[in-house]
């Protein structure tokens, strides 16, 4: 008996010095807002934003669950940007963007266009951060700093848009509108050159070929 009660109050001595690093942690201030409040769209990046939709975008005829993708990949290497759309069903649609420029893999083979308001907003929108269009992100939106998907973030409130912001890297972590959500995940950066697909690439050197032949006529 003389061997195990010490053993049981050691025991409960490292227990109770758990509890107390706890407290003393949970005692420790939380980080607030410093400017820049987000960090800009990495000049060489790769992130995966996986999308949820309410009951309203769903019901729309022109952009039912079927059309809506599932998740946005992107891979950023200083100008160009390659952006994959996969779908509910498992299909992916994969696009190269310059500028307004849009180089798209599809089954009728590659094709070349510029994209405008009124063509696929999950492509145009990549300029930026998915969802953040329009959003205000400074000490007047900021809410509070507290656990996100058990992460610790910084959250805003702009307008009808929750917003959730790593404090570390000052990257998003979500993002919440009334019909969609968003979620954000950084990956490694992707090796450089980036390289496009093969058949987009083919149509590319094509026009401008084309377009160097132009040129020297005039």
């Amino acid at each position: 008996m003389k061997l195990i009660f010490p053993a049981i109050l050691i025991g409960f001595g490292l227990i109770a010095g758990e509890g107390l690093v706890r407290a003393q942690t949970s005692d420790k201030p939380l980080p607030v807002p410093k400017a820049p409040y987000l960090a800009p769209v990495p000049d060489y990046g790769h992130w995966t934003v996986t999308l949820k939709y309410g009951e309203a975008a769903a019901a729309d005829p022109s952009s039912g669950p079927a059309k809506l993708p599932a998740s946005i990949d992107t891979i950023k290497t200083g100008e160009l940007r390659g952006v994959v759309l996969t779908y509910p069903d498992g299909t992916s649609k994969q696009f190269t963007c310059q500028g307004d420029w849009v180089l798209a893999s599809t089954s009728k083979g590659p094709q070349l266009g510029v994209a405008g308001p009124s063509w696929t907003p999950y492509v145009y929108y990549t300029k930026g951060f998915i969802l953040f269009d329009g959003v205000t992100i400074n000490p007047s939106t900021y809410k509070e700093t507290a656990m996100h998907d058990g992460t610790l973030a910084f959250h805003y409130k702009s307008g009808s848009v929750d917003i959730w912001i790593d404090p570390t890297t000052m990257l998003p972590l979500a993002v919440k509108k009334p019909d969609i959500a968003a979620a954000y995940q950084f990956l490694p950066a992707p090796p450089r050159p980036f390289k496009i697909p093969e058949d987009q690439a083919a149509l590319l050197q094509k026009e401008q070929e084309a377009d160097q032949k132009i040129r020297a006529l005039r």
